[in-house]
């Protein structure tokens, strides 16, 4: 998960977070961590070391890679039997595998697999030097276009009882695993040409002890050793996670305070000072430049920031003076310095990247999205910072250092898990500020906001799991459609719970995967291929919501990552990932009901004659004959009939229209992901979702609003009129009713995706196109009891009482009542 040993192994490349490198580096260096690193796990003598017989098979290996190397650059002979017999079975049979017979091609299901060559149940493929292994080509025994990689894969993904499997053009060898979903191949590569041609024995004794032939076969207790590592990886990775976790933290704290400590900010002071700008506010805005800066630190690792074809020139001059891997060198050393141009270099990148052109002296691109906006950390970006706490923060972002040795941040691979992880940690955070002292610290408040929202982070087994059921099937199926790649791309899947989008990028990496197949024919899709339909599948098909703000960023923020193409903006999402409680919402039908009676049953607060009269208007307005709510008449009558009847909802109609036809615009360029988010932010405006939204609004306040005199009285008679003209009614009452929807976070699906919930349009024929709806909700809901603690609530927004004793902290309670009100409301609500 976390490190990159590139600085020790160069030749090393894990990918899919199947064995990490700091846990490979550790085979070399921590070998009593490591199980299974015996001699007699290796099938030598007792006593004999793992290096001599590593440097046995070393001197045997040279002169063979040498003749090799000069057959292949001379373009001697048939190159495939130069690289199979000169080179790559000597090497293999170095390896412990003996000399390997060429294998009879896998069927299965009428599908060939022509790998070359078979060891027990581990299949080997052998290309010749000059192919890459991914690059496909025509396979003409098997009638279709793979790549040496792809093939090997989809055999280990396709045929049962083959778990590990390996490919090599020997310039390369590679360590294959069967995928754990359908979507993300997981692989060991190790580049045996630069470790000979370099004559790097320790890297050949690291790539002897990973892909020896005692590796793979199987063990009395099931599976192998490689098996086994992968298991004791994980647990490895959760350790460095806690320690990457535990660094944000504090890198957090260290921009923190030196955003306070600069001699240039003292308006940023004042702000603090004066409550003109809360203490959470801005820890927010710093949880976002840590997240602007992983940002930027995932798209250089993957090459994904340039637009392709960009000038060598100018790429060159943003990694010597703007990139992110300049300030991990410059972090990497102790010089530190009290000037400010770093940080105004990564307001340039920021900048640019949220500008309307990007900057094309650096080759950057206009990427949009909140994140990069200057709205996301408006006092931030008008402040300075000086060079030693930026380059401070950014070296506990980029390295981890273990037992003295500095291991570097994969941010290449860092997937959804590891950002929904550290987001689950910050959470337990809150801000202690002093701006006098210039001093910002994360205290943990433990399971404080994180239980008031419902946020836990839900493990990737369970999430594969889930997806296996839910929506393997309906992907199966859409996929059997008479235009599958239509039926896909209208797939609508929800997480009511989505946290930092954990099921929702597993779920469009599998949508993507089957589309990208589809359009490659079945054969297997090349990255971009790939690329360009898991973009397409996170900005047509998933939604999510949540009750906490900054997990729907964080959600938006996992989704660009695993969607980024080179070149292009981020997907418009802000229709499609929402902020509010998916537990308290109308639906049509429940507004077609009018208000129950048993939304005025008096609760501990609430004053029972007010219940009782509130209640008695109601059923009167209710049961007297007025006419029903405009726009939903009939729907409840008609449900029995199915989706067909919600195609005569006209209330809410011209906003599904509309929304539909938002969801359908590309947004290829900054400036058609622009227009689309006006559009947006403008049909939330407009009469129509006003009206529909306040009438749903008041539906939901009948059961929650207080009934205590001066209350605003939430009837029958109330909703009616708000859902003909609000303009009838009066402002202080709509506005206590917007007031009182924002406090609780009412959500109604079909006004947040009324796209989702417009029904297919009737022809003559009957129904036609896709019914209203989501095709797959997925998620882990929130499973906690949850309890009220006086000192977790009070941990951010009142220090001093929550550290009080119990007697004194009840009677400090008390005194908010005349010295704190609006803070006294918000504990007794």
């Amino acid at each position: 998960m976390t490190g990159s040993s590139a600085s020790f192994f160069p030749s090393l490349r894990s990918a899919g977070g199947l064995l990490p490198a700091p846990f490979l580096a550790g085979l070399a260096h921590e070998r009593d961590a490591v199980p299974g690193l015996s001699s007699e796990a290796y099938h030598l003598t007792p006593g004999e070391r793992l290096e001599e017989a590593a440097s046995s098979a070393w001197n045997a290996l040279l002169p063979r890679f040498a003749t090799f190397a000069a057959m292949l650059e001379a373009g001697r002979g048939d190159a495939a039997a130069a690289t199979t017999t000169s080179w790559s079975l000597p090497m293999l049979a170095a390896l412990g595998f003996g000399w390997l017979q060429p294998a009879v091609p896998l069927e299965l299901s009428g599908r060939s697999y022509p790998i070359s060559h078979a060891w027990s149940a581990v299949p080997v493929h052998l290309v010749e030097g000059s192919e890459d292994l991914d690059r496909q080509r025509l396979l003409e025994s098997a009638g279709r276009r793979a790549s040496p990689a792809g093939l090997v894969q989809e055999a280990l993904d396709h045929l049962g009882g083959r778990r590990w499997g390996i490919v090599t053009n020997g310039r390369r060898l590679r360590l294959l695993r069967g995928a754990a979903s359908v979507s993300r191949a997981s692989f060991v590569e190790f580049d045996l040409e630069a470790i000979f041609s370099a004559e790097a024995f320790s890297e050949f004794l690291l790539a002897w002890l990973t892909c020896h032939e005692s590796r793979l076969e199987a063990r009395p207790a099931g599976g192998c050793w490689l098996d086994v590592w992968v298991d004791e990886a994980a647990a490895s990775g959760i350790r460095a996670l806690d320690r990457l976790r535990d660094q944000v933290t504090q890198a957090i704290s260290l921009l923190g305070s030196g955003f306070l400590a600069h001699p240039a900010n003292t308006m940023l002071r004042g702000k603090l000072t004066s409550g003109l700008l809360r203490r959470q506010d801005y820890y927010r805005q710093l949880l976002r430049l840590v997240y602007r800066l992983i940002f930027v630190l995932v798209a250089e690792d993957r090459d994904l920031l340039h637009p392709p074809g960009s000038d060598p020139e100018v790429r060159r001059r943003y990694h010597a003076y703007y990139s992110t891997e300049r300030l991990r060198r410059l972090a990497a050393s102790p010089l530190r310095s009290a000037h400010g141009d770093l940080w105004r270099s990564v307001r340039i990148v920021t900048g640019a990247l949220a500008s309307e052109r990007g900057e094309p002296a650096l080759g950057l691109p206009a990427l949009g999205g909140f994140l990069f906006s200057p709205d996301a950390i408006a006092d931030l970006d008008r402040a300075e910072l000086a060079n030693g706490f930026l380059l401070d923060a950014m070296r506990k972002l980029a390295f981890l250092t273990e037992d003295r040795a500095r291991l570097r941040v994969d941010y290449r691979h860092l997937g959804a898990e590891e950002l929904g992880a550290l987001y689950e940690s910050l959470l337990d955070l809150h801000p202690v500020i002093d701006p006098d002292a210039q001093s910002f610290t994360l205290r943990g408040a433990p399971g404080a906001e994180r239980k008031s929202t419902g946020s836990y982070y839900t493990n990737p087994s369970l999430v594969a799991k889930i997806l296996d059921g839910a929506l393997e099937p309906v992907l199966d199926e859409a996929e059997a459609a008479s235009d599958p790649e239509t039926a896909l791309l209208t797939l609508r899947v929800c997480d009511p719970a989505c946290g930092s989008g954990h099921f929702l990028v597993a779920a469009g990496r599998r949508i993507a995967a089957r589309l990208a197949r589809l359009r490659a024919s079945g054969e297997e899709p090349d990255p971009d291929l790939l690329r360009h339909a898991t973009r397409e599948a996170v900005g047509r098909c998933l939604y999510g919501v949540d009750r906490n703000d900054m997990a729907v960023e964080l959600a938006k923020v996992a989704l660009w990552l695993e969607a980024l193409e080179p070149g292009r903006p981020l997907s418009f999402l802000d229709h499609q990932i929402v902020c509010g409680n998916a537990l308290l919402g109308a639906t049509p039908a429940l507004l077609e009901g009018g208000v129950p009676d048993q939304a005025f049953k008096a609760g501990s607060a609430d004053d029972r004659q007010v219940a009782r009269a509130r209640a008695k208007d109601n059923r009167h307005e209710r049961d007297a004959g007025r006419r029903q709510l405009p726009g939903f008449a009939g729907l409840a009558a008609n449900l029995a009939s199915g989706p067909r009847s919600l195609a005569l909802v006209s209330a809410y109609r011209p906003l599904a229209e509309a929304a539909l036809e938002l969801a359908g615009t590309p947004d290829a360029s900054i400036d058609a992901v622009r227009a689309k988010g006006r559009r947006w932010r403008e049909l939330g405006k407009s009469p129509e979702a006003r009206r529909a939204r306040l009438a749903a609004d008041a539906w939901c306040l009948a059961f929650l609003a207080r009934k205590l005199p001066g209350e605003v009285a939430i009837t029958h008679g109330l909703i009616e009129a708000l859902a003909r003209d609000p303009g009838t009614v009066d402002a202080t009452v709509r506005e206590r009713i917007e007031e009182l929807a924002k406090s609780w976070q009412l959500l109604h699906f079909h006004l947040a995706f009324p796209e989702v919930f417009q029904a297919a349009e009737e022809d003559g024929e009957g129904v036609t196109g896709r019914h209203g709806g989501f095709d797959v909700v997925v998620g882990n809901p929130p499973w906690d009891k949850v309890e009220f603690h006086e000192k977790e609530f009070f941990a951010e927004r009142h220090p001093e009482l929550a550290e009080a004793a119990g007697a004194t902290r009840k009677l400090l309670i008390a005194e908010l009542e005349s010295a704190h009100p609006a803070l006294y409301e918000e504990y007794t609500e």
